[in-house]
């Protein structure tokens, strides 16, 4: 019986090999590039027909319809789809926000493994639509033990032209990424990435020959903390940066595995080098368990805390290094246990860097985002360590902030040090959340049903009482600055209004000539009603005027078809507030530059406030961020907006606070100037942005790509002679050019780009 199993299981094995070496075949003479597909000739793919175990498991409901999420890396079936848009195939695999991902393959047997594949979306058709930062490969005998035997990390310079990883352009591109000549042994093979907006695979490869005789122990490669048994906690980053004089967060994520016991805890320990010390913050429900002294003289934590589901924000801890040089190295490890699992101990590098002072912004708005009143209230001497920083601006969400809330006294206390108050809210998704089982709030169809989102043409009872509802909170917050979050209907707006009686009546009277300009019409219907109403009830609190915008809102085409800046700017509406989100790779950096420079364009003023992410649609470097920065002040931006505030680190503060000391002497340029236009531009292939003053130029010069040979060459037109200086080094790059037009070659210095302030010789 056994024998015959074995023989059923060699054919289907068989036959699943030829299938795949003919679909593979076909693909590759239809077009496919060499770079998607791995060599398949005389080689046994062992993971062909096996199962796939995943932690967490996928998200993404486009890739997972079909339920067969478990065997799509692995069935041998490519994309068919030539625009290799694979988040649109079920035949692919894909997390959306995903942040660390496990998956690992039962091979059946112990194999010689010579190489590990994984089929890889990216090109960001999209823009959050990227390849994962980093991969790593893992091998294990049991598949509870497991060994690191490779990488690839954009943390590595030059790991991605190692691996033959293309570009981000803006196009969709599949990468077969290849971790080969591994030459290790095991049972089970492992695959941890961290994912972006949103990532995608859709086939996994590993090649070799299986091996007679129990499990060895020839794995090679460091003992890891890989599993997808357990949950498991992790940092967002693969090495650290602290601050030797301000406490900044330290976020930690965990990923649970479906159908892990959920009901024991999970036991982290961290032990930080002397020298570093833990100022706050909780890891899950639980404070300090435990605290001893290592033998090298630091501290050893430990907390102990159930975990129900995966998250990005299991803990946040706030670490500061007093102790430790400007750019002194060490390292901190950790380990964690779980019913009766214990991971190997594993360490992370960090780097200590002293702050200096910044001085505070007094126009552009310089703050955290998406980051509650109770976030800052938990962050250790936040308001001081802020100012150091160089954060000007106080965020929250006044809606869970009620009258009476003790927050209140650290908003006044922010508002008396001379912060911005920044005020995010949902409207209307508000009531559609409380009032949900109320029909009449929702489009009505005349064969007596109703829809499932919200009418705009509604205006009952239920309307009113949210108008009111967003009207006291503005009132309570007396913020400077607003974001409203309107994301009711999807990309393709209010449809069901075309079908409803109400509408239908409500268009009818309205005299328009068509739906389209119906839609934008009430839109600007409701957003007079929530400014109305909150203009009133902040002049009754005896707050400022907030300065006002929705959520990507852009000049131009009308949000969802429905919100239109053009209509309300800038009497209703002060500001644009495109979102990128991702900062991740340089196509990113030029398209944010991009997007804030076209609604600068269109706008009066410097008033667009984009949204980025420090972090959410994937992890990157203090640099990038830096230069994501620079692209959106340089473009026309008085501020930037933040989604979400979940993975916040002392990287990217510190890349913040470089970027506001940069900034502050040019602050009345950007805020009052205009684009540059025709007074800047460069050669191929850098890119230059730029504002302009009078006779004062605020001048970016980059190349993120690396193609240029490391010098750029930049023609300025200027009124009179001037210097041009880097506002990030202090450094004289040309100490005279001439009136009139120049061609000045600018050495980029081995960094990415220069912020080149052009001012005249006095």
């Amino acid at each position: 019986m056994q024998a015959h199993l074995f023989r059923g299981r060699r054919f289907r094995r068989y036959f699943l090999g030829l299938v795949a070496a003919v679909f593979h075949a076909l693909v590759a003479v239809n077009g496919a590039f060499s770079a998607e597909l791995p060599p398949m000739e005389g080689r046994e793919n062992l993971a062909l027909g096996r199962a796939v175990v995943f932690s967490p498991a996928p998200d993404y409901d486009l890739t997972g319809k079909g339920g067969s999420d478990a065997t799509d890396l692995t069935d041998g079936k490519l994309t068919r789809r030539e625009d290799r848009r694979i988040w649109f195939d079920s035949a692919a695999v894909g997390w959306s926000y995903g942040g660390r991902v496990n998956l690992a393959v039962d091979l059946g047997r112990s194999a010689q493994i010579d190489e590990i594949a994984i089929r890889l979306l990216g090109g960001s058709a999209q823009a959050g639509v990227s390849i994962p930062g980093w991969i790593e490969a893992f091998v294990s005998d049991d598949g509870e033990h497991y060994a690191k035997v490779a990488e690839c990390s954009r943390w590595r310079d030059g790991d991605f032209k190692r691996f033959g990883v293309p570009d981000e352009a803006g196009e969709a591109w599949i990468h077969c990424l290849r971790f080969e000549s591994l030459g290790v042994r095991g049972r089970w093979i492992g695959l941890r990435m961290y994912a972006g907006g949103l990532s995608a695979a859709d086939e996994l490869y590993v090649f070799g020959k299986a091996v007679e005789g129990e499990p060895g122990t020839s794995s090679s490669g460091d003992a890891a903390d890989f599993t997808v048994t357990h949950p498991q906690p992790y940092f967002h980053k693969p090495e650290m940066v602290l601050a030797t004089n301000v406490p900044a967060p330290v976020p930690i994520g965990v990923i649970v595995p479906p159908g892990a016991p959920t009901q024991e805890a999970v036991d982290l320990t961290l032990e930080l080098p002397p020298g570093v010390e833990l100022r706050g913050g909780r890891v899950g429900s639980a404070a300090l368990e435990d605290i001893e002294k290592t033998s090298d003289g630091g501290n050893r934590y430990r907390f102990k805390t159930p975990v129900k589901s995966s998250s990005k924000t299991l803990g946040r801890l706030y670490l500061q290094a007093p102790g430790w040089e400007d750019g002194q190295e060490g390292k901190l490890r950790y380990r964690f246990t779980h019913a009766g699992w214990e991971s190997p101990s594993q360490e992370v590098p960090v780097r200590a860097v002293t702050v200096p002072a910044a001085p505070g912004l007094k126009r552009i708005m310089a703050g955290l985002g998406w980051w509650s009143a109770s976030d800052t209230a938990a962050w250790p001497e936040a308001l001081d360590a802020w100012e150091k920083l160089g954060l000007n601006s106080f965020p929250l969400f006044g809606h869970w902030m009620k009258a009476g809330d003790a927050l209140w006294k650290l908003v006044d206390e922010a508002r008396d040090r001379g912060m911005f108050i920044v005020n995010i809210d949902s409207p209307l998704h508000r009531m559609m959340e409380r009032r949900k089982k109320e029909s009449e709030i929702c489009c009505q169809f005349s064969d007596g049903t109703t829809g499932s989102k919200l009418c705009p043409s509604y205006r009952g009872q239920f309307y009113q009482e949210e108008v009111k509802r967003f009207a006291d909170m503005m009132g309570r917050a007396k913020a400077d600055f607003t974001s409203v979050d309107i994301e009711l209907w999807g990309w393709r707006g209010p449809v069901d209004s075309r079908k409803c009686t109400r509408c239908q009546k409500d268009f009818e009277a309205s005299g328009l000539e068509s739906w389209e300009a119906w839609q934008v019409a009430k839109g600007d219907e409701i957003w007079r009603d929530l400014v109305s109403a909150s203009r009133a009830a902040v002049a009754g609190a005896g707050g400022p005027q907030s300065e006002i915008g929705g959520y990507d809102f852009r000049p131009g085409n009308a949000y969802q078809y429905t919100w239109s800046v053009d209509h309300l700017y800038p009497v209703w509406m002060q500001s644009s507030q495109v979102s990128t989100y991702s900062c991740l790779y340089p196509y990113h950096l030029e398209l944010i530059g991009n997007e804030v420079r076209e609604d600068r364009r269109q706008l009066e003023r410097s008033d667009v406030l984009p949204w980025l992410t420090p972090g959410d649609a994937g992890t990157f470097s203090g640099e990038c961020l830096q230069w994501a920065l620079l692209e959106c002040y340089v473009n026309g931006a008085r501020g930037v907006y933040f989604w979400s505030g979940r993975v916040w680190d002392a990287e990217s503060l510190i890349a913040y606070n470089r970027v506001v000391r940069a900034i502050a002497p040019v602050e009345e340029l950007i805020v009052a100037g205009e684009l540059a236009g025709e007074a800047v531009s460069v050669d191929a292939p850098a890119r230059v942005s730029g504002i302009r003053r009078g006779d004062e130029m605020l001048v970016l010069a980059a190349d993120y790509f690396g193609r240029t040979d490391g010098t750029i060459k930049l023609r300025l037109s200027v009124p009179a002679a001037a210097v041009v200086r880097d506002l990030l080094t202090g450094q004289v790059v040309v100490e005279k050019i001439p009136a009139g037009d120049s061609a000045v070659a600018i050495d980029l210095a081995g960094q990415r780009g220069r912020l080149l302030h052009v001012s005249p010789i006095r």
